[in-house]
């Protein structure tokens, strides 16, 4: 079945993000679960958006598809007006840091000890890459 992201139920999602991962969201801009039929799978969050800017954080192990990105990328635009999405992951975790490179999301930094004894990798995706991620026609 295909994913779809719905919107309009940040606490339901927020709930579940507690529920499965142990992770409470704070200062969270908009809250999105992606179903996969009448069960939600994942979750995304919007958080911190800054003008141009907004953190984008994701809960669901093997469950994003490049259509999921899309849709992101295109509500992070369309809704949040914005130039740049931010991203940040585990060191550690290679299928983030790889799949994110290929979507674009260029390398930006660490964040030392950002989850305790782990560092978080920082990426930005901006310009003609969100652009393209987003459907929208760079100027």
């Amino acid at each position: 079945m295909t994913k779809v992201l719905a919107t309009g139920g940040d606490e339901l999602v927020l709930a579940w993000v507690w529920a499965h991962f142990g992770v409470v969201c704070t200062k969270v801009d908009m809250a999105i679960a992606v179903m996969d039929g009448r069960d939600m799978v994942a979750a995304a969050i919007f958080q911190a958006h800054s003008g141009p800017d907004i953190e984008l954080s994701y809960y669901g192990p093997k469950t994003m598809t490049l259509g999921t990105v899309k849709g992101l990328a295109k509500i992070a635009v369309d809704h949040f007006n914005v130039s740049r999405i931010t991203v940040r992951t585990a060191r550690n975790n290679r299928i983030i840091t790889d799949g994110v490179e290929k979507l674009g999301f260029v390398f930006e930094g660490v964040r030392h000890h950002a989850y305790g004894d782990g560092d978080a990798m920082m990426y930005g995706l901006f310009g003609h890459n969100l652009a393209r991620l987003a459907g929208k026609v760079m100027q």
